[in-house]
């Protein structure tokens, strides 16, 4: 019988849950077997042995496999589906102990620092990882307005990578929780206005702009600029200066002013 193939949307989940495209033909076929013996999982996962047996090893470290032996035969078993949130939640606590640690040994850590060093004052980001770590900066500066040009419509690159459309929604509501006000002048377009619906919970004020091409996205905040492109290239950079975000910043301030509030 010919297994139907599993939706989009449940590979993608296994993705940003973690697993990687063999671990998730693996967990598949064993939720789909029950318990069996890794050639037989080999067979359903269209892996050779050999590498099955490294897959279940991985698996079996992330807590989703476990090995059995029953009459001198090894045969693996997986969690059901509903255990793999509660994994998360366990992640979620011990991320939350080691952001802990990190926090109490940073001012330690930034004492290594040797004074002559001259630490880099701009910095240039790739991919969706390099996207997240430009985000993230911006929360080092809590209960402080974030400056910012661009048109939603380019900030979110949805089919492009659904794992970070999803987490810059999340982002944006991290920023709001610690206090940071986000000001945009912005091009209006339907992203735009799906997140001008949004603006109380987020912390958001909008100037409106009409017809302007912003592929980019300027973020103004302390002492630094980025610059984010993540609709489609995934690439950014953070400048780390003052006279550069005073000046941006001022200049944005000066632009606001002339500029009506935006609507739907």
């Amino acid at each position: 019988m010919t297994t139907k193939p599993p939706a989009t949307s449940v590979l993608n989940a296994l993705q940003n849950f973690g697993l990687s495209d063999p671990e998730i033909a693996v967990y598949l076929a064993l939720l789909e077997l029950g318990s069996q013996p890794a050639s037989v999982l080999a067979r359903k996962a269209d892996l050779k042995r050999g590498h099955t047996y490294n897959v279940l090893s991985l698996l079996r470290e992330k807590g989703v496999v476990q090995e059995l032996e029953r009459s001198g035969v090894r045969t693996f078993t997986c969690i059901e589906p509903a255990s793999l949130l509660r994994l998360l939640e366990r992640r979620s606590e011990d991320l939350e102990g080691i952001k802990r640690s990190l926090l109490q040994s940073l001012p330690l850590l930034e004492a290594i620092i040797h004074p002559a060093v001259v630490q880099p004052k701009v910095r240039f980001y790739q991919g969706v990882e390099g996207i997240k770590q430009i985000y993230e900066d911006t929360l080092r500066f809590p209960k402080h307005d974030l400056y910012a040009v661009g048109d939603f419509e380019h900030y979110f690159p949805r089919e492009n990578s659904p794992e970070l459309n999803d987490w810059m929604w999340r982002y944006c509501d991290r920023r709001a929780k610690a206090g940071i006000r986000y000001l945009g002048i912005v091009n209006q377009s339907p992203m735009t206005d799906l997140a001008f619906r949004k603006r109380k919970g987020q912390k958001r004020v909008f100037k409106m702009l009409k017809g302007i091409d912003l592929p980019v996205e300027i973020n103004i905040y302390g002492d630094r600029t980025a610059i984010i492109s993540s609709s489609r290239d995934m690439v950014g950079l953070i400048v780390e200066d003052q006279p550069t975000a005073d000046t941006l910043r001022n200049f944005h301030q000066a632009v606001w002013s002339l500029l009506p509030d935006y609507e739907v």
